[in-house]
Order: C-alpha cells, then sequence, then structure tokens
C-alpha cells in the first residue's frame, strides 16, 4: 500500500533530486547520462547482464536520434500530434502504432514485435512528448517486478492478453499508462517524480531481483531443453551468470534446463537451474520467461550423437533435427541418461515411480490429472489457487514455494491462505509420508490455513490447523473419493465457502 509519510521522506531524501534529473533530461538535455543512469536502476531489479545491455543500447539510440532528427516513421507520426497540440493517449498511441505498420510491418505480430524489440525506445520517445500521459517502461524480461511494484502499491492492471493477442499485447502499454495516470492522480504525483519512484523507490522497496531470484532452490522435479546460439557458447563459464530464458509453462523454480547449442556447435552443451518462479511477460515475444542460472559444462553431446544413440535418437525432437526445441521437456529417465552420458555432475530426477505406471510418470501428472479436477470438484476455479507461489523469509535469502496455494490473500508483508495442496509423485512408505508432511508443515503455519493436504498418486492426506498439523483429521484414495459420503467429508473440509 502506498504510503504518503514515507514516500514525502523519500523525495526530501533525494528523491526529489532525482525527479528534477528525469525532467531536465527530458525537457532540455537528454544526453548520455540519462541512458547511464536508468542502467544503474536497472541493475537492481533484473541481474540479466544481457538485458541490461540492450537496455542501454536502446537509450542511448535514443539519444543519437535526438541529436540527428532521425527518428523511425512511427515517431515522427505523434511528433505531428504534439506539434498540433493532440492530448488524447488513446488517440496518440493509435497514431504511432499506425506508424510502426506503414513503415515496417504488415501485421499484428510483426508490429508488436518491433515495438517490444525497442520498447525502451518507442516508451521514451512518446515520455518525452507527452510526459503527463506516457511512462518510459524499462521492464523488458522483467513483468514480474513491474506487477509485484503494482500489487504491492495498488496500481490496477488490466489483465495480460493471450499470447497469440498481439495487438492486445501491443495495446497493454496504452492499458498500463491509464492505470499509472490513475494512480499519479490519486496521490498527487507528478510524472517525473513517478520515473524516481518506478525506477528508484519502489525496486528497492520490494527488494530488487533477491524479491524473485531463489537462492535455496527446491528440489528439481522436472527437466526442458531450451536453445542457444553459438555466442551462447562461453555463458557456462561464467558460474555467478543469471540469465532470462523463454521456458516451457510448466517450469518451476529449481529445475532442469539443458542447453542445446545450435550451428555450428550442434551440441548438448551446458546445464542450469530455473532460478524463479516463470511468469508471463506480455512485451517479452515468446511471452512465459524464467531465469536460469547456476551453470555447468559437461561433455558435449552432438547432434549426430544423439541421432545415433539408441534411446535418445528416438526422442521427437531430435528425430526432427532439435527445430523448436525451447521448452522442449525430457522424462525424467531420459534426463538422467542424458546427464549419464554427459558424465555431468548435476542432481538427476529421482521419483518413486510403480512400475508399469505410465499414467503418473511426472509429479505434475499428479498435479494436472488429480488435484486441479479435485479442486474443481470442490467448487474452486483457476482463479481461486496459485501454483508455486513464491514466499520471501526474513532477509530474502530464503523462500517457500508451496505446489498449491488454496484462496491467497497478501497484506503488507504477509501471506496467508485457507488451505495448501503439497503434491508428490509418490508416497511410498510412511517415513516418507512423515517427511512430506513436516514439509507442508512448515508452509501451513506461515500461511495460517486451516488444512494442510498431501497428495500423491496414490491417495491424499490432510492435516488440520487445530493440532498442528499433526494427526490426519481425513485420508482416502482417489477411488474412495469416488464414494459419495466420502467425498463430501473432504468437502466439508477444504470446499469452497463463503465465509
Amino acid at each position: 500500500m502506498f504510503n504518503e509519510y514515507v514516500w514525502k521522506t523519500y523525495l526530501s531524501a533525494g528523491g526529489e533530486t532525482l525527479a528534477k534529473f528525469f525532467e531536465s533530461s527530458v525537457e532540455t538535455d537528454f544526453s548520455s547520462d540519462y541512458a547511464h543512469k536508468v542502467r544503474d536502476f536497472h541493475r537492481v531489479f533484473c541481474p540479466c547482464e544481457t538485458i541490461n545491455k540492450l537496455l542501454h543500447k536502446e537509450l542511448l539510440g535514443l539519444v543519437e536520434d535526438t541529436e540527428t532528427d532521425n527518428f523511425f516513421y512511427g515517431c515522427y507520426s505523434v511528433l505531428d500530434l504534439y506539434n498540433a497540440g493532440e492530448r488524447s493517449l488513446d488517440k496518440i498511441f493509435e497514431t504511432f502504432c499506425n506508424g510502426l505498420k506503414d513503415d515496417n510491418a504488415s501485421n499484428d505480430q510483426q508490429i508488436f514485435k518491433e515495438f517490444s524489440g525497442g520498447i525502451e525506445y518507442y516508451t521514451t520517445y512518446l515520455f518525452m512528448l507527452f510526459p503527463d500521459l506516457f511512462v518510459p517502461y524499462y521492464f523488458k524480461s522483467n513483468f514480474n517486478v513491474f506487477e509485484k511494484i503494482c500489487e504491492e502499491f495498488e496500481i490496477a492492471l488490466p489483465d495480460i492478453p493471450v499470447k497469440k493477442d498481439y495487438w492486445g499485447r501491443l495495446n497493454y502499454y496504452g492499458e498500463i499508462c491509464k492505470a499509472i495516470l490513475e494512480f499519479r492522480n490519486r496521490w498527487g504525483i507528478s510524472s517525473y517524480e513517478f520515473c524516481a519512484f518506478l525506477y528508484d523507490f519502489a525496486p528497492k522497496y520490494i527488494g530488487g531481483y533477491d524479491s524473485y531470484i531463489i537462492k535455496d532452490l527446491p528440489e528439481p522435479k522436472s527437466a526442458f531443453f531450451i536453445g542457444g546460439s553459438q555466442d551462447d557458447m562461453f555463458l557456462e563459464e561464467k558460474t555467478d551468470i543469471i540469465t532470462c530464458w523463454q521456458c516451457n509453462p510448466d517450469t518451476r523454480a529449481g529445475d532442469m534446463v539443458v542447453m542445446y547449442l545450435r550451428t555450428p556447435i550442434s551440441a548438448v552443451d551446458s546445464v542450469w537451474r530455473s532460478v524463479s518462479v516463470g511468469f508471463n511477460d506480455p512485451f517479452f515475444y515468446y511471452y512465459r520467461c524464467t531465469y536460469i542460472a547456476n551453470p555447468v559444462g559437461i561433455k558435449r553431446i552432438t547432434q549426430k550423437d544423439l541421432q545415433q544413440d539408441k534411446i535418445l535418437g528416438e526422442l521427437p525432437i531430435v528425430k526432427k533435427n532439435m527445430q523448436g526445441i525451447n521448452g522442449v521437456e525430457l522424462l525424467p529417465s531420459q534426463y538422467n541418461y542424458l546427464m549419464d552420458k554427459a558424465e555431468a555432475t548435476v542432481p538427476r530426477l529421482e521419483f518413486c515411480i510403480s512400475s508399469g505406471d505410465s499414467k503418473f510418470a511426472l509429479e505434475k501428472d499428479v498435479e494436472n490429472k488429480l488435484i486441479k479436477p479435485l479442486l474443481v470438484k470442490l467448487g474452486y476455479t483457476e482463479n481461486d489457487y496459485v501454483q508455486q507461489l513464491y514466499i520471501e523469509i526474513g532477509n530474502r535469502n530464503h523462500a517457500l514455494i508451496p505446489d498449491f496455494v488454496i484462496m491467497p490473500h497478501k497484506t503488507k508483508g504477509h501471506y496467508s491462505s485457507k488451505h495448501l495442496i503439497e503434491a508428490k509423485l509418490s508416497i511410498p512408505s510412511l517415513a516418507y509420508l512423515e517427511e512430506v508432511k513436516t514439509q507442508a508443515r512448515s508452509y501451513a503455519k506461515l500461511l495460517g490455513v486451516e488444512c494442510a493436504v498431501v497428495a500423491s498418486k496414490e491417495k491424499l492426506w490432510v492435516t488440520s490447523q487445530s493440532d498442528d498439523y499433526s494427526a490426519d483429521v481425513f485420508s482416502a484414495s482417489w477411488d474412495e473419493l469416488k464414494n459419495a459420503d466420502v467425498f463430501t467429508q473432504l468437502l466439508k473440509l477444504i470446499g469452497k465457502s463463503d465465509k
């Protein structure tokens, strides 16, 4: 929640000077100093140096173009509106988008690709002409940070358009500007003060990139291929690197990420870990992304090696010559085999799998085929729960990540929820069940849930807050839940209610 006292304290302690820097840069002295300073702000909330350098390059390009009056056609089109005194956000942005179409692209996808690729350049230019309407956007591949800032300070954002709605994703920037304008008017914040708020005050307030980069990773649950170029072949040599990458929608924090380098390398080269919860970014061209780190170089397995191997050669992605590789999932057995072949010193995917059980080969099968349908029967919709809720603990060096948090609620610095579910593929022993219950109990106590549920492919177990989540108040196999009387017991415990 926005606190006027804290905000005014920030302004008096240097924030007002920063606001004046934005004002003078935009109105009288747009120079490389602006690009340098924004780059430094950006490093607080984005750990990826590649993204940071691209941001810096785009802003330096705008500096050069303002000095030579050598703009993109879409920029000239809004300059005409500026000179004509137009002050309608919708009209200006529509004209700008049409300018992109006329000059560089013939369809919505191409227009969006142009805009998203240069979003720092274009939005800064719009801000320079119309500072009371537009805001410079420097959260490329970090919509998670922008979204968290908006959530923390109650800036109401509309829902993100779906991936293939390229025109909607383009216009989402205009909707963001409207939401920010409403926030500024509500609290009497000038456009230049808001820049100081958005790029200095707020990122530091939420904890910078420590607010989403996870240091103590959970055990990996899945493994995915990603594709890189020869320019990426030296990344694994930088052991402290954190970078953003396109990911499979099912990628979770801690998962294994196998880097395949394309032509001319054409080989599996390294293995990484996903160190953030995956998120949708409307301005990231590929939409779904995660941050990866902890690279480990491995013995290269070439495309030819893959094709000639009796097991790996049968993978569909190998048969397709590794085309469309980003986000392709590897079964645990395939991933483990590949890592053994590469003599890689990285975690393996270890699950207790019953022989002959092909229906449930992965933990996410339990989540997708059992838990999610159960939640629907219990009265919940997808909007009523969150998977992999990132919960900071203490100094942000630790985090808890429950599998399903049902009816979550956030107040300043605190999460709570109605119930939670911890998913496991299989629970073959009482000792392992107690271990998982202990894990669920730690989540439950932090969130103050009424009931904590452990679910596997065999059955589910429910514990209650009344005895510190110790004794089972309910347990049943999935077959037993088909009995209406048994299901009613569960419904009374964790079903959706209006209370």
